[in-house]
């Protein structure tokens, strides 16, 4: 992938744009991990990259860090920080530059401060979402998420008592 192409966002959402509570997913939805897995994985067998910030980061069970058949990129300002299996970077800039040098498709995966770049990049190509109806109780969200453009919605899944549908939505307009 040459450095200016582009990259994709994916996300969980709620109604208010809500994507995490008290640092963790405020949902488990197998369907969402499988097709968030099967997207960012593709058929490149290692080849695609996630770029993440160090909170997120730290937030994925350690079981799954680094998340398996996918180049993880970290980005953190911390210049001593490791990240065990994963490259780090100092800013998202950088950490593009760096995923563009290596691998086939980019994913930004979070969290907020990482989406509120990424959607201010003119390289954000694309915006998957998994629209998860109702509140609940978020404390960090997608950034300018009343400014996403839909292009197409799938139909209404449910899952543990919850409704959900995945959506592709075109990057907001410039700030």
């Amino acid at each position: 992938m040459s450095p200016g192409a582009g990259f994709t966002v994916i996300a969980a959402v709620d109604d208010a744009g809500g994507i995490g509570r008290a640092g963790g997913l405020p949902w488990r939805l197998k369907a969402d991990m499988e097709r968030f897995r099967r997207i960012t994985t593709g058929a490149g067998g290692g080849a695609n990259a996630v770029i993440l910030g160090r909170r997120t980061w730290e937030s994925l069970p350690a079981r799954f860090r680094p998340l398996p058949e996918r180049r993880n990129i970290v980005v953190s300002r911390s210049p001593d920080y490791a990240a065990a299996g994963a490259r780090t970077a100092p800013d998202f800039a950088s950490a593009l530059a760096l995923a563009a040098a290596e691998v086939g498709e980019i994913f930004v995966i979070g969290g907020a401060e990482i989406y509120a770049l990424a959607l201010a990049h003119p390289g954000c190509r694309l915006i998957l979402l998994t629209r998860v109806a109702g509140r609940h109780g978020c404390d960090a969200f997608f950034p300018r998420f009343a400014d996403l453009r839909p292009r197409a919605t799938g139909p209404e899944l449910q899952e543990g008592g919850l409704r959900f549908a995945f959506a592709e939505c075109e990057p907001p307009p410039p700030p």
